[in-house]
């Protein structure tokens, strides 16, 4: 995955913690399921919740 820019972040909301905190929760989330998986890696968890956010599956919501 190519990393995505501060400003295509930005498009997602006007807080950038709203956003870290989005992708940190998902990869939490996906971390817990895919623990016992013998290629579990935290840095793919990550990536995978950003990629989930940047795709519109989780939508960030600044409060």
């Amino acid at each position: 995955m190519i990393t995505p820019s501060t400003k295509e972040l930005m498009d997602l909301s006007q807080s950038k913690y709203a956003v870290v905190v989005a992708v940190a929760k998902e990869a939490r989330k996906l971390s817990e399921n895919k623990k016992n998986d013998e290629n579990y890696r935290l840095s793919s968890m990550v990536t995978e919740a950003l990629e989930e956010v940047l795709s519109g599956k989780i939508v960030v919501v600044c409060k």
